[in-house]
């Protein structure tokens, strides 16, 4: 069972080319998937249990603008014990202009440790037809530039820690790559950024293809890493 939310994009979600932000976009389509898993759940006691962002696999069809009126759909094309896989379409005018492959982590809040869904809840997840596929990545482990990457106070959530969609910034920042610039985007949260003063940033550019992670500066913890790719 599919779900569906028509939004409107303000200004100020876009960035100096009045182009949708890759943070902001991040942001509403976690937000449509999680409102889908609210309805879903309906009547499961959730209190103690949190949906997590796993990974994300974003393909830019067309650059999403300023007022543009969009429809945002996600289905639940997965589930297992853990993890729950989602398609989300984003449209345009009846034209698809993102496509996006969600996986999601089950949580308990307290220990902050990955919990088993019962067997009631994961029937409760209908699943829906595969849209998109995430493609097979392979990814470089040697990077050609660094820079240290300052968290600020106000990139910490309610779960005092660095908020997912604030990755995204690093990252753009570290790249130094615009949203209209961006064919693909794929990024895998390993390890939550909590406690910390800085980190570093890493990438290496090669053929279009960017390689990057995130990474505790005496290099002990991956936070997060990825691929993105450029329009050609």
């Amino acid at each position: 069972m599919s779900y569906s939310k028509k939004i409107k994009v303000p200004y100020m979600l876009c960035d100096r080319y009045e182009n949708l932000s890759m943070r902001n976009l991040v942001s509403i389509i976690g937000d449509v998937s999680l409102s889908h898993s609210y309805i879903l759940e309906k009547g499961f006691d959730m209190a103690k249990l949190r949906w997590i962002v796993y990974s994300w696999d974003i393909e830019i069809l067309k650059v999403i603008n300023e007022n543009d009126e969009l429809e945002i759909s996600t289905y639940v094309v997965d589930m297992n014990k853990f993890y729950a896989y989602r398609n989300v379409i984003v449209r345009r005018d009846n034209e698809i202009v993102v496509k996006a492959y969600g996986v999601f982590l089950l949580v308990d809040i307290d220990r902050m440790r990955p919990v088993k869904m019962p067997a009631a809840l994961l029937e409760a997840y209908i699943k829906d037809d595969l849209i998109y596929k995430k493609p097979k990545l392979t990814y470089k482990k040697d990077f050609a530039n660094s820079k240290e990457i300052m968290i600020r106070y106000t990139d910490i959530d309610s779960n005092f820690h660095v908020n997912n969609a604030v990755y995204f910034d690093y990252i753009i920042d570290l790249c130094q790559i615009d949203t209209k610039d961006i064919n693909f985007f794929n990024i895998v949260y390993k390890h939550e950024i909590r406690n910390k003063e800085s980190i570093i940033g890493e990438y290496t550019e090669e053929d279009g293809q960017i390689d990057y992670r995130l990474r505790s500066v005496d290099g002990k913890t991956i936070y997060t890493y990825g691929k993105i790719i450029r329009n050609v």
